[in-house]
């Protein structure tokens, strides 16, 4: 008798916690979501930053017009050296912007987290 007393004291207790902790555990992954994807956005605000400080710069701005732009200064001329054993094409000719972009960022995944996800239905 003492066995099936303890199994559905279990069972009742399960089947009470189980939602609370489904919620739990879903809104704990969204925060470490969020949270992961927030360090990224600071990341990338912080190399924008530099990046606008230094074409704020008179030198910034020639750098970005040689290196991203292909301009050269009225009577340079640019010399592009290449070994011969590919098809050429002018590397400033192909050479476009550099936009920094986002990366994908996923939040850390440990041992137990593909099990707790099939268990509380989180994708």
């Amino acid at each position: 008798m003492l066995p099936l007393i303890v199994v559905g004291v279990l069972v009742f207790f399960v089947a009470t916690y189980y939602p609370v902790a489904k919620v739990q555990y879903r809104e704990t992954r969204e925060r470490t979501r969020l949270q992961t994807e927030l360090e990224g956005i600071k990341a990338r605000n912080a190399r924008l930053k530099v990046t606008v400080d230094r074409l704020k710069t008179p030198a910034g701005v020639e750098d970005y017009a040689r290196l991203q732009l292909g301009m050269v200064k009225k009577g340079e001329h640019v010399m592009v050296v290449v070994d011969g054993t590919e098809p050429t094409q002018s590397p400033l000719a192909t050479t476009k912007p550099v936009i920094d972009s986002e990366e994908a960022l996923t939040p850390p995944v440990g041992p137990w987290t593909a099990f707790l996800d099939s268990v509380f239905g989180v994708q």
